[in-house]
Order: C-alpha cells, then sequence, then structure tokens
C-alpha cells in the first residue's frame, strides 16, 4: 500500500449495475502517477481495439491527479475514452473545481465506467460506497438545473457533481461533461461518451480524509509554494482577471484569430472587450477551485439590454476570443450570454465558436444563404444568429444540429469550397481562438499533440516573451533561441512542453500554478518532486517525473495509432497555418512547409519515432511500454 495515496479504482457496469473495485499497485503508481497517466494506462488495458465511440463496450474513466487535494492548486481532474469527436482517436480533457478531492475523501482515485444504462442514471459516490440512482426525473434538464435537482434529491448541499447538459443527452459530438457551474471536460466529446451511457450525473462526498507519509514536511511544502506562486509577477493579474488578461495581450500581438482565420488583430476590440470593462460592468464574484491562491475565476451578471439577468460563472480567454474575434464580435453581452448558455448546455466552447465562424464565412462568401440556415443570417457577429446557433446545435435542430452530429455533412451538403475554410485536425476542428501560426515550437507542439489541436498541450508560452537564451537553457536543459519564430531548438521545447504539462494533469496540478503560462517563477519538476515525497515517502526525482510524462506520452501515441493509424499526417497543422498573416504586427508571417517538416523530423528524432510518427522498439523498451503490461488493473 502507498501511503498518502487513495488507490482503490472502481469498475463500474451500468448494464448489470455491478461494481468491482481493485487497487491500482505501486509499481504503476510510479510508472503512471494518477490522472491522465493512470486513465491512459486503464484505456489502453480494457478497451477492445476498434471499439464504436458510442458503443456500450466503449469505457468512460474519470481519475483524481496523484497530489489533487493536497499541495496548493492540485486540484484537477481527467476524463478519458475514445474520442466521439475527429477521427475516434484518443478522447481526454482535464477540469479544475472540487470534484476531484472530493472524489478521493470519498475512497476512491479513479472510476471505469462501462455498458449502458437501461434508464437515465446518476450515481452516488460516497464514503467508499457506490449508489444507482435514477436520472430520469432530470433527463432533458441543463447542468445548472441539474445541479440543484441532484442536491435535493440527495438532501445534501455539500456534494460535488459532474454531470451532463442536454448537447451530451442527444449525443453531440462535441458535448462537455459540466462540474460546478462552468468547470469543463471538453475538447473531444467526453459528454457525448457520457450520454451514450445514459450517465447524467456522478455525485461525490467524502469524509475519510487524506493521510500524507509526512504531514509536517507536506505543511512546510504547502507554504513554501503558497509563498512561490503569490509572489510571482503574473500572481496579481492572473488572481484579478483570470485568463481575460490573455486577451489584450495575444490580440496586439498579432496572434488571434479573426473571422475564422481571415485575420490575425481586431481592431474593433480595443477598448471594448478588455478585462477591466468586464470587472467594472459586470463581475459579482471572485472564485477559487479547491486550496488555490491564484482565485481566477469569477462569476458574472448582465444588468442591462436584451439579455439583462443573464448570468454565470467565467468566461475565460478561450471564450472571450472564441465568441469575440473569431466570430466578429467585440459586445461583451454576446460573450456572457453565449457562454452562460454553452455551459447550461454542456458545449464545447472551442467547437461551438470554430463552427459559427466557419458557418459564417461561408455566408460572407455566398456558398451558405438563408435557404441552406433556415432563415438564419450568419453575418459576422450577428447576436440573434449565434445564439440560435447553439440551441439547434445542443437539441439537434437544423443547420446547428448537423453540424452537432458530423461537420463533413455540412460539407457534403455545401459543396468542396465549403471544405476549404473548414480547419481540422485529426478530423476534430481547430480551436477558433489559436492563430499562432508565427510561433515555432507553439505550432509544432500543438499540432503533434495526441488529441489533435491542443493549446492546453501544447503552448509553450515562454516563446513569446524575448527571455534571455541563458534563461531558457537553464529551464530547458538545452539551447533555445528567444525568436519565437526562429527554429532552434523548437522541437526539443515542443516536447518538454507536452512532456512537463503531461506530468501536470496527472499529479493533478493546474496549469496556471506552474511555468506553463509563462512565468520561470511558479511550479516545475522540483517542487512536483517535493510534495509527491512528502505524500507518499517516494524519492522521485525530477529526471523519473520527466521519463514518466515521456512513457504516458508514449502510451497514448500507441493508442492513436492503434485506432486511427494516423501518424504523421495527423501531426500536419491546418492548411491556414501555412497562409500568410494578413495584418501587423506579424504581416507576412506563417509557416514554411519544408521547415514544418524537417523541424517534425526532428521532433521525431528527439522522441525515438520512425519518420512516420511510429514509437521505436528500443524507445518502447526504454519506457518499458514493451510486451504487455506487468499488471493489469
Amino acid at each position: 500500500m502507498t501511503e498518502g495515496v487513495m488507490e482503490r479504482v472502481a469498475i463500474i457496469d451500468l448494464t448489470t449495475q455491478q461494481v468491482e473495485c481493485r487497487e491500482i499497485p505501486e509499481s504503476v503508481l510510479r510508472m503512471y502517477l494518477g490522472g491522465e497517466g493512470i486513465n491512459t494506462y486503464l484505456l489502453y488495458n480494457h478497451l477492445p481495439a476498434g471499439t464504436d465511440p458510442l458503443g456500450p463496450e466503449n469505457v468512460l474513466i474519470f481519475g483524481a491527479g496523484l497530489l489533487s487535494g493536497y499541495d496548493v492548486s492540485s486540484s484537477r481532474f481527467e476524463v478519458t475514452s475514445k474520442s466521439a469527436e475527429g477521427e475516434g482517436g484518443f478522447g481526454t480533457s482535464n477540469s479544475g473545481g472540487h470534484w476531484a478531492a472530493e472524489l478521493k475523501l470519498a475512497g476512491f482515485q479513479h472510476l471505469v465506467i462501462k455498458g449502458k444504462a437501461a434508464r437515465p442514471t446518476y450515481l452516488w459516490i460516497h464514503d467508499g460506497e457506490i449508489e444507482f440512482r435514477d436520472a430520469s426525473f432530470m433527463w432533458g434538464r441543463d447542468t445548472y438545473e441539474c445541479e440543484e435537482l441532484v442536491r435535493d434529491d440527495l438532501g445534501e448541499r455539500n456534494v460535488q457533481i459532474a454531470k451532463i447538459g442536454q448537447a451530451g443527452e442527444n449525443l453531440v459530438r462535441f458535448a462537455n461533461i459540466m462540474h460546478g457551474l462552468k468547470r469543463a471536460a471538453g475538447r473531444t466529446g467526453m459528454g457525448c461518451i457520457m450520454g451514450s451511457k445514459r450517465l447524467k450525473a456522478i455525485a461525490v462526498r467524502g469524509t475519510q480524509g487524506l493521510k500524507p507519509h509526512d504531514p509536517a514536511r507536506l505543511l512546510e511544502t504547502y507554504r513554501n509554494h503558497y509563498r512561490q506562486i503569490t509572489s510571482t509577477k503574473i500572481y496579481p493579474v492572473i488572481s484579478r482577471y483570470g485568463t481575460l488578461t490573455i486577451f489584450s495581450v495575444q490580440n496586439q500581438s498579432g496572434m488571434i484569430s479573426v473571422k475564422n482565420n481571415q485575420y490575425n488583430y481586431f481592431e474593433e476590440a480595443e477598448g471594448r472587450l478588455d478585462d477591466e470593462i468586464f470587472e467594472e460592468q459586470y463581475k459579482t464574484k471572485t472564485l477559487a477551485c479547491y486550496g488555490c491562491p491564484l482565485r481566477c475565476s469569477h462569476r458574472y451578471r448582465i444588468n442591462a439590454g436584451p439579455y439583462a439577468g443573464t448570468w454565470g460563472e467565467g468566461p475565460e480567454f478561450y471564450m472571450m476570443a472564441g465568441f469575440g474575434p473569431a466570430i466578429g464580435n467585440a459586445d461583451w453581452d454576446l460573450v456572457l450570454a453565449a457562454n452562460t448558455l454553452i455551459n447550461r448546455y454542456g458545449l464545447d466552447v472551442g467547437s461551438v465558436s470554430s463552427y459559427t465562424a466557419w458557418l459564417m464565412e461561408l455566408w460572407q462568401r455566398g456558398i451558405v444563404t438563408e435557404k441552406d440556415t433556415g432563415g438564419l443570417k450568419l453575418d459576422w457577429g450577428n447576436k440573434e444568429s449565434v445564439l440560435a446557433l447553439i440551441h439547434q446545435m445542443a437539441n439537434n435542430e437544423g443547420l446547428g444540429g448537423m453540424i452537432g452530429q458530423r461537420a463533413s455533412r455540412a460539407v457534403e451538403e455545401f459543396g468542396e469550397e465549403a471544405g476549404r475554410y473548414l480547419y481540422t485536425q485529426r478530423g476534430m476542428i481547430h480551436e477558433s481562438p489559436e492563430n499562432t501560426r508565427a510561433s515555432r515550437a507553439t505550432s509544432l507542439a500543438a499540432a503533434t499533440t495526441n488529441r489533435g489541436s491542443d493549446h492546453l498541450k501544447g503552448r509553450c508560452a515562454l516563446e513569446f516573451f524575448a527571455m534571455p537564451e541563458e534563461v531558457l537553457k537553464k529551464i530547458y536543459g538545452r539551447p533555445i533561441a528567444s525568436d519565437f519564430r526562429s527554429w532552434q531548438g523548437k522541437p526539443w521545447m515542443a516536447v518538454w512542453t507536452q512532456h512537463f504539462t503531461t506530468v501536470a494533469d496527472s499529479l493533478g496540478y493546474c496549469k496556471f500554478a506552474t511555468i506553463y503560462p509563462g512565468s520561470t517563477h511558479n511550479l516545475g519538476y522540483q517542487q512536483f518532486c517535493e510534495t509527491i515525497n512528502a505524500v507518499t515517502g517516494w524519492d522521485t526525482t525530477p529526471e523519473e517525473l520527466m521519463e514518466t510524462g515521456e512513457r504516458i506520452w508514449n502510451l497514448e501515441r500507441l493508442f492513436v495509432q492503434r485506432e486511427t493509424g494516423l501518424l504523421r499526417k495527423g501531426d500536419i497543422p491546418p492548411s491556414i497555418y501555412f497562409q500568410p498573416q494578413p495584418l501587423e504586427p506579424l504581416k507576412g508571417e506563417k509557416l514554411d512547409r519544408a521547415e514544418y517538416e524537417k523541424a517534425l523530423d526532428e521532433y521525431y528524432e528527439i522522441r525515438g519515432w520512425t519518420k512516420e510518427g511510429a514509437p521505436k522498439p528500443e524507445t518502447l523498451a526504454r519506457l518499458k511500454l514493451d510486451g504487455e503490461p506487468s499488471h493489469l488493473i
């Protein structure tokens, strides 16, 4: 038994309503940690090859991070399955809030959910017990309503709930799993998988406590990490505005998607879509995830106009950019009204905003007309049409409903010309806020992620700050050019970032407490090890953690190879990345295809992969991924 770790995995069969509990061997914990790592291990070994993502044989895996509930900003959980979106490859998503810590307090580290319930069901997990409860009375209700209905049904207010809205019930391919009012496990359609199993919610409540190996050492580590995070230059900004502060920086840098990537700077946003305006006119409260001093989340209310009375939590930069410049809008009211609607339905912000931007460009070019839209006028920033499309997507109605099931159907309907403006990777639409084609490491890292088009694993933020090269070398261990337009050292920077973010997601850390967002003084591998060793009694080193990140990454790649066969071809960015930026300050900047292919070769060489992007046998042997797993949980 590993001290400090809640080792139990519950195998939950919704078809038979049977539960089997197993323990994770310490050898597996040390190789995969928790969260994303253990989830990937469970997925690869529990899912038969070629499984239909929406079939009952698919598994949906929830996992708290190894350190969730222990350290500063360590409150996150991972949801993993075969993707419902795109090519049906690796599906995974990470979410914060309070659910992960509560799951551990209730006696479990991971849940493997299989089968399909005979009727709408929710799970009630409390102090080592798992109950199957009827959810028919809340089927068809949105996520805000579900939150209250579950609490009323249990007679328990202090319960944490992961749930789906109508989008998940209706099997929208980009439906999310939601926690609280805005915490989302987004991208790859985890909410669609949950809906296919007729599972409405998972409510957790626990009082069992966490028992670290060395409480005194852990307390001192916590204090040190708290001081470290709250003394950085970025802390006062992030704790006041959250990720909204990224928007103006990225817009003024010419790295924002405007009108479906037609432009890279949105002048209309200046003085209108500002974080200060949000704070002054809309923000009502500051919120935090479990044990987090960053307090980067907000609650808001619209006080005037057609959306007066609309309230919710958020938004993040992702929402601000996706429903701002990406669709030609500079009005906070629309951003917030769309944010509330999307969270209530349980939809993915990136997919909804990107598809909306695509349809608006088709309208602009005359490829789509009112005949196709059912009367909607898809002019840039048209508020009524934007909200109508969200309703349609969630409810499988009209044009939006067709997009929500398979965008390829829309391409077939509108013709080949329409497909030219639909930017996808691994079959999944490119994230709407991102327009980083001028940056070398970030473009490469985001494109080579295992789920496809992923800024959360591929954003090499330190690339953007023109840091002294000696500082970059100290962090990354190799020479890295400080100019984001240079390829020198960037393949290694991409690999390093992917491993680091994978470790953070396996431990349960919020990336904004780490060096990921661009603060060199936030938490890194050394601080991760300090907490791991205080909690478990292990002697983990930064070098061991780096290899762990590499191992998890390669196992995910094996899953992608097994399920899709899409390797090198899937590692190429959307076509728009090879076209020049039209506006200053980055006018003319683009990725050169030949240079990108050369960098991709170097990336594969660093990874120990073939020219086609498959892990070599010697790489798998070094990472102990060759042969059958030594312990099948």
